[in-house]
């Protein structure tokens, strides 16, 4: 068994302890929940997730799309020391994990899920580094992948690669054209099969989004 295959393995099982936090609840709730203190799942997803990075400029990919859009922003705040901690927002699917050292000092972080459609958030304070890799779960229940891990066929794709990514954005807002997201890079995601979530890390805030493959450079198009 390949180390992608093993390290897929472990996702599954550690999204399956997660469970709890990223599924019990209903994805209606209004209210965000934070867990603060050293989780020994944080630790494990952040060694696992967003190990490679691919970074691309002017690059168009379509985004994973809420059924029913975002009428507002959606928005939320938690502290977190060196610790680490959870915090998770079942309205709009999303559960941060900050592992134990990813923090020097202790920071009031803002999540907002945009408005809209696609499923995309920024994070405050714009530009805080971490010193190991925060992981985003989003919950693909209500999305345009909600579907994508039934059957066997789609546990053979989580195990060996996916077509959902993580993709960052510099911008403020997330900017469109026509269907798709201009990014600035793309981050592999892992899927889990038993939660149907996928996750994948980030070392520095920003705007992010979970895409739905890996679109097109776009270069020679004037964006």
């Amino acid at each position: 068994m390949n180390a992608r295959v093993k390290a897929a393995f472990g996702m599954m099982l550690v999204m399956t302890s997660l469970g709890t936090a990223c599924s019990d609840t209903s994805p209606t709730a209004p209210s965000a929940i934070t867990t603060k203190g050293p989780v020994a799942e944080q630790a494990l997803l952040g060694g696992l997730v967003g190990a490679l990075t691919n970074t691309l400029t002017n690059l168009l990919v379509p985004p994973v799309k809420r059924l029913t859009p975002l009428a507002n922003d959606v928005s939320w705040s938690f502290t977190v020391g060196p610790a680490g901690g959870v915090s998770r927002r079942d309205d709009v699917g999303l559960l941060i994990a900050v592992p134990l050292g990813a923090l020097s000092s202790t920071k009031t972080i803002t999540v907002t899920a945009l408005k809209g459609s696609p499923v995309a958030y920024k994070f405050e304070p714009h530009g805080l580094v971490f010193n190991k890799k925060v992981v985003l779960t989003q919950d693909l229940r209500g999305t345009s992948a909600g579907g994508l891990l039934s059957g066997l066929t789609s546990l053979i794709g989580g195990l060996l690669g996916s077509s959902l990514q993580g993709a960052y954005f510099s911008t403020d807002r997330l900017e469109m054209s026509g269907d798709l997201a201009k990014v600035n890079e793309l981050i592999p995601a892992l899927l889990s099969t038993l939660t149907n979530t996928a996750s994948f890390g980030i070392q520095h805030f920003s705007g992010y989004i979970l895409a739905s493959g890996r679109g097109d450079d776009s270069a020679g198009s004037g964006y």
